[in-house]
């Protein structure tokens, strides 16, 4: 039993270093959109996506872990109490430090999201400025009502007779 509370530590440890990575992307979105940099900030981005896969290979783990150990419904602070008494410490300090890296993450994705949305808002000035998007008709992808049909375009059908 005591490799299962090992293994939901080592899960807690994953999450908190996947959160200062995520942080440090953050961070560097920030810069990227700062200095105008839209192919490093597509590149970050992307980064990002990476990181998103590897939380959904830890929300698994967690998925796993939790019912084995009794802990499902259990809010996070309250886990450690769950542990033997001779892990309760190393639990309280795995806790903290994750819900430490949570807040900084918090903290560096709003800065970052923040300053995103105040250069859509430049952007789409610009666009009203220029004329507005085009009326009349559908100008883009966006800009008209939606096809009602359900069919995919024929540039998005295969072929599979080979």
């Amino acid at each position: 039993m005591d490799e299962l509370y090992r293994s939901y530590l080592s899960f807690l440890r994953s999450m908190s270093r996947g959160l200062e990575s995520l942080t440090d992307l953050n961070e560097k979105k920030l810069a990227a959109a700062q200095a105008d940099d839209l192919m490093g900030l597509n590149d970050l981005l992307n980064q990002e996506q990476a990181q998103a896969l590897n939380f959904r290979g830890l929300e698994l783990t967690r998925d796993k872990l939790l019912p084995q150990l009794g802990l499902e419904g259990v809010p996070l602070e309250q886990v450690p109490r769950h542990f033997p008494p001779a892990m309760q410490e190393e639990a309280r300090q795995a806790v903290s430090e994750l819900q430490l890296r949570y807040a900084a993450y918090r903290q560096a994705s709003g800065k970052t999201r923040r300053l995103l949305e105040q250069n859509l808002h430049q952007v789409e000035s610009v666009i009203v400025q220029m004329g507005g998007p085009p009326s009349g008709g559908p100008g883009g992808p966006g800009y008209g009502k939606e096809q009602e049909s359900s069919a995919p375009p024929p540039s998005m059908k295969t072929d599979f007779r080979a």
